[in-house]
């Protein structure tokens, strides 16, 4: 028992240093060149989003990308609060910015796959770019992403997105979004695709048409795997990049319940990923479980592996904003594990429960 436990374990460390060799073997971003910018459209789905609506269109409209090659798309998708009348405030004095309320599904779509699917329809660029309403994008975001989908048969880009906060429960966010990223970037390096970041992300007309569209694709809750897998599907190839320029933040959870239903909803999607994520996913949720059960019968040996396992995720920490160049956050990196240990428990307690998934006040 305390071998197979002690296995188990070494198995979290080793997956964390397959992922940091992911990483280091990503080639130097090349500073390609646009010729002619092209005309791009920026889609917002939007439900409930007064609180951040503002902000997110404020970074929009900051963009350093020619006024008349840029249309914004927001899609109010049956909001109860004043996140419409924002929109249309804002769109006043700058055209470029559009709403358009959804009001039914199209197809199988639905929730944010739906929005999406009807913006693509409304809007008339060939590059279409995908942010949310609590995303603060960087200036060059376009910048970031376009030449790479310009490239032949590149069929979408993603960009990294990371989180800011205060608290331990924020800071915890933002530490496991950091990782996350990590493992998505770093395997993704290594031959193990998962997935777009669907609040940074870009694709194509033609790839998007290729795969029928939400409307032909069966619903998921995780609708920018559900569209990157189709997309490849469709014979083109797919980026992930960890760069400064295709950098952009988000907001945390503010409240635990709907931090559970977050991580729920992403656990759900990620039981249509390919097998071997089912192993990587098992040995993370495994690992303090086995920690504690391993402390039982041997606490000198237990503590020695919990600590390398600090170590060598604060060097992946600190390899992860090194490629971003962002200032690394100490104070959520030293109170990570606590935030970890409480949140691994909880959401093995979560997910096997027969509560649904509420996401936005819809239940799946």
């Amino acid at each position: 028992m305390e071998l197979a436990l002690i296995i188990l374990l070494w198995l979290f460390i080793c997956l964390q240093l397959l992922v940091i060799s992911g990483l280091l073997s990503l080639p130097k971003q090349k500073k390609l060149k646009i010729s002619e910018l092209p005309q791009i459209a920026i889609l917002v789905p939007a439900r409930n989003e007064e609180e951040n609506i503002g902000s997110c269109l404020e970074a929009l409209l900051a963009l350093n990308y020619p006024i008349n090659k840029l249309e914004i798309w927001v899609g109010n998708d049956q909001s109860t609060d004043s996140t419409a009348k924002i929109v249309e405030a804002i769109s006043v004095n700058n055209p470029h910015v559009q709403l358009f309320h959804v009001s039914e599904d199209i197809g199988m779509a639905k929730a944010k796959g739906n929005v999406l699917a009807q913006l693509v329809k409304k809007c008339s660029a060939n590059y279409i770019f995908v942010t949310d309403a609590d995303v603060v994008v960087g200036k060059n975001w376009i910048q970031g992403l376009l030449p790479h989908l310009l490239s032949n048969n590149v069929g979408m880009v993603s960009g990294t997105t990371l989180l800011s906060g205060n608290g331990i429960i924020q800071y915890g966010q933002s530490i496991d979004w950091t990782i996350g990223n990590g493992y998505l970037i770093g395997l993704n390096q290594l031959g193990m695709q998962s997935t777009a970041v669907g609040n940074n992300m870009a694709f194509t007309r033609e790839a998007y048409m290729a795969t029928g569209g939400y409307e032909a694709m069966p619903f998921s809750v995780t609708e920018d795997f559900q569209l990157f897998t189709a997309i490849r599907k469709c014979g083109f190839q797919t980026v992930n990049l960890m760069e400064k320029q295709s950098l952009n933040y988000t907001k945390p959870q503010d409240q635990f319940k709907k931090l559970l239903h977050q991580r729920k909803r992403w656990m759900m999607g990620a039981l249509d990923l390919p097998w071997y994520w089912a192993i990587v996913f098992g040995v993370q949720a495994f690992f303090y479980f086995g920690l504690i059960l391993l402390c039982l019968m041997n606490t000198s040996l237990a503590l020695s592996i919990w600590i390398l396992k600090c170590l060598v995720q604060l060097i992946l920490v600190i390899l992860i904003y090194a490629k971003l160049r962002e200032p690394l956050p100490w104070r959520a990196i030293w109170s990570y594990e606590l935030y970890a240990i409480g949140m691994n428990l909880a959401m093995i307690i979560f997910f096997i429960l027969p509560e649904k998934m509420d996401w936005k006040g819809r239940k799946y």
